[in-house]
Order: C-alpha cells, then structure tokens, then sequence
C-alpha cells in the first residue's frame, strides 16, 4: 500500500494506478459519507478521500457562520474537487470520494468530467443525521444543518442508495450487494 500526500491530507492507495472504479458518495450532513468511505476502505481495499477537506476558506467561513453557500462559491470548490478527483485517479485504484454535493449541476459536472462514475446517495433519516449533528464532531451545526438541508437537490441522474442507520455490518452487507451489481454490469 502507498501513501500520497495531497495538501494537509494523507490519502491511503491501495495501488500506483489509475482507478477501475470511482464511487462519489453524496448526501446530506452527517448522513455518513465518510463513515460509508472508511468501510470502502476497510473491507473492500477502496481509497477515500473526504472531499471537505478541499473546502475553500469562503466555504469553510460560511460553515463557521451558518450562512448558505453562494453559486458562485460552489462553482470554485467544484473546479477545485474536479482537479483533486482526477489526481487521486492517476494514483489511486478503486476511488471513493464523498462530498455532500448539494446541487445536481454540480453532480452533472462530476459526470462529464468523468463518465464512468458511480453516483452512491448516502441516506440517514433526519433525526439519525440530526443526532449524529448533536454530538458536536461536525461543524455544521444541527440549526445550520436543518437551514441547508432545503438546499439539497433530489438527484434526477442514475444512482445508487446506501441507508446508514443500521451499523457496521448492514452497511458493509449493502455495500457487497452494490459492488456485486456493479460486476456485473460491467463496471469492474
């Protein structure tokens, strides 16, 4: 395993070359993007990488004060993501990357970037997310989080669904189910 060090993260390859798979976890906060991502990496050999930790400083201050992102603000954090995710492809095999990725234009820009990724929507219900919120971990805020969440785009583009409200173990099972599927159509 081989180690590549990208700005203040350190990201975890399971191999030198480029990905056979891109997963792009999306959803709400605190819907457990990155607890999914860890398990992908755990069991399955995956590389993740938490997009939020590419958050511009306009970004990160928005989350600081409870305001709403701007278009104008997304549009750079998106050329920035864009970038990162086709670095880790050159490097990386088996790709998870997450970010919460609000708005299906946003979703399209990762799709034409990159045609053969797999979109997995991140579901929890609210008061599991909201809970999760309340432990103070996260620096969006359960008001902050229940200010944005109308902000989310239901995805009208084909994807997956993974629910993270049962454990380790449901998780782990829907994710065999969904990289079994995705054998057999083809996509490994």
């Amino acid at each position: 395993m081989s180690t590549t060090s990208m700005a203040a993260a350190t990201v975890w390859c399971a191999s030198p070359y480029p990905s056979a798979m891109l997963l792009y976890l999306f959803g709400l906060p605190a819907a457990g993007k990155n607890y999914v991502g860890q398990v992908l990496a755990d069991e399955f050999g995956y590389t993740f990488y938490d997009g939020d930790i590419d958050l511009t400083e306009e970004l990160r201050d928005a989350v600081r004060e409870e305001r709403p992102f701007t278009d104008t603000m997304r549009d750079r954090f998106y050329a920035v993501l864009v970038t990162r995710i086709a670095a880790l492809r050159r490097e990386c095999a088996d790709l998870a990357f997450g970010q919460a990725t609000f708005k299906e234009r946003h979703r399209a820009l990762v799709a034409e970037a990159f045609p053969d990724v797999v979109f997995v929507l991140v579901e929890a219900a609210e008061a599991v997310r909201l809970a999760r919120l309340a432990v103070g971990d996260n620096p969006v805020t359960v008001d902050y989080a229940r200010q944005i969440a109308a902000f989310f785009e239901p995805p009208g583009h084909a994807h997956f669904v993974i629910r993270n409200e049962g454990g380790r173990a449901e998780v782990v099972a829907q994710l065999q189910r969904l990289l079994a599927d995705l054998a057999v159509a083809g996509y490994v």
